[in-house]
């Protein structure tokens, strides 16, 4: 009997970034609890993941969810039951900008606009005949010009600044400073930065409070990216708490439930293999990921808003600029008619004999519909290990449909599909395992494998020129 194996999957994958790194992978929670428990320890957590897969959104939705210590007033606002976040894209720091002051001329201006305003005030007191004040006003001109003109140390008189010192001024007294993408930035530059964030000061000025949560993020150091690899780096290391994120359709799901548009998070549930596709990532096309996604979701709100129609060409080609064209124009067909989407959940607690997800299954078998078959298994292999479902409640309907399936297609979800989600998911093997030995006793899933059997045998014979014994036979 044959029975489910992702080891020659884990053998034909690369190694994983994260155990490039020697860190841990962790859940959306996961890494939304180590931020918490560093909340107060001064130290930064950093996480790593590929570009578009919610780190961005997962640091707002902390500071979001947190309540100041003590309320206050920040930015314009009142800051009472949610923190704000400052975000720096260090890429746009250079090195000099940390330790070299340049002109800002901002104190000279102030002076030489105050002297302006005496001297306006002088000419209209001498049109008045008040010798009095226009002396006054004459002897403040005096005293400026005097300053203005024998000004000492630039740093002392305040016409030079480091351009740090603006970007961080005026922090809240508590919230979140959110580095994002720091390894795009010169190694010079971040060694730099990383210095203020030790002891939060710069020119012995303190600029990050102490209420202040530092997180980083990060890409990985593949091919995929261009980054400096600075994490490599001993020194950089030590100052941060390395954290490991993927993609997670299920976290995404609860995520967007609510907050995205539904005809995107119903795409999603029906073929969670859309949530990011690496391939079109790789090949530098437009891809779909999360933060791709959102966009799109905020199209359709604004347009249902305005009454627009979704169906119109400017979505059309909004969508397929936003996610890529191939993928886009999938999600465009499923907006206007999704008859022959299924969702990969509702396969899973209502496909049995005579339910209508079976005959449209067998219909798209009929009409060699294997593209919608092939998103619908990967699909179901990500839904099962994503969210660890109890084989037990699920062992009728997935081997039944399985059954249904051609025996190569079938095949091709056990070894590839599951293979895939068993190596990308914390815990998956022993899921795999788990799912192997219940699905086992499954008639149909019993079946699926007898015929694999007699096609293989067939072709044994026939390639040794003989005829083939029967393949249920010891």
């Amino acid at each position: 009997m044959c029975s489910m194996s992702n080891n020659t999957q884990k053998e034909n994958q690369p190694e994983s970034f994260y155990s490039k790194l020697g860190i841990p992978l962790a859940s959306v929670k996961g890494a939304k609890n180590a931020i918490e428990a560093n909340r107060y320890t001064g130290n930064a957590v950093c996480l790593v993941g590929d570009a578009g897969i919610g780190k961005s959104q997962l640091v707002r939705q902390i500071a979001a969810d947190r309540t100041p210590t003590k309320p206050f007033h920040w930015d314009g606002q009142d800051w009472k039951e949610s923190l704000p976040i400052k975000t720096l894209y260090l890429a746009h720091f250079q090195a000099e900008d940390m330790g070299v002051p340049y002109p800002s001329r901002a104190k000279r201006n102030e002076l030489l606009q105050e002297c302006q305003l005496f001297l306006n005030l002088a000419t209209h007191a001498k049109e008045r005949g008040d010798q009095p004040q226009y002396a006054k006003y004459v002897s403040y001109v005096n005293d400026l010009s005097s300053r203005i003109i024998g000004m000492g140390s630039p740093l002392e008189d305040g016409t030079f600044e480091f351009l740090v010192e603006r970007s961080l001024k005026d922090m809240p007294q508590e919230g979140i400073l959110f580095l994002d993408e720091w390894n795009r930035a010169e190694k010079s530059t971040i060694k730099a930065f990383f210095t203020l964030l030790e002891d939060r000061r710069v020119h012995g000025v303190q600029l990050v409070p102490d209420g202040i949560q530092i997180v980083a993020a990060m890409n990985p150091s593949n091919a995929a990216y261009s980054v400096n690899e600075a994490e490599k780096d001993h020194a950089f290391r030590r100052r941060l708490i390395f954290v490991a994120l993927t993609v997670n359709v299920g976290a995404w799901l609860n995520y967007a439930e609510n907050k995205f548009h539904p005809l995107v998070v119903d795409f999603v549930k029906a073929m969670p293999d859309a949530l990011y596709d690496m391939r079109l990532r790789d090949a530098g096309k437009a891809f779909p990921c999360p933060a791709t996604w959102e966009k799109v979701s905020l199209l359709l709100q604004r347009n249902e808003e305005l009454n627009m129609d979704l169906n119109s060409e400017g979505v059309y080609l909004s969508v397929c600029g936003i996610i890529g064209e191939s993928q886009g124009s999938e999600f465009v067909q499923y907006v206007k008619n999704n008859d022959i989407v299924i969702a990969p959940m509702d396969l899973l607690k209502n496909y049995n004999e005579k339910s209508k997800l079976r005959a449209k299954v067998k219909r798209l078998v009929k009409e060699a519909r294997f593209d919608v078959i092939k998103k619908l298994c990967s699909g179901v292999g990500i839904l099962l290990f994503a969210h660890k479902i109890d084989p037990d409640s699920i062992r009728m309907q997935l081997g039944l449909f399985m059954g249904d399936l051609p025996s190569e297609m079938a095949l091709a979800m056990i070894e590839e599909d599951f293979g895939r989600a068993a190596a990308d998911t914390e815990g998956g093997d022993a899921y795999l395992t788990q799912l192997s030995k219940t699905m086992v006793s499954q008639p149909a899933y019993q079946g699926l494998f007898k015929t694999i059997g007699s096609a293989l045998k067939k072709m044994d014979a026939a390639a040794k020129g003989r005829t083939p014994k029967d393949p249920l036979a010891p």
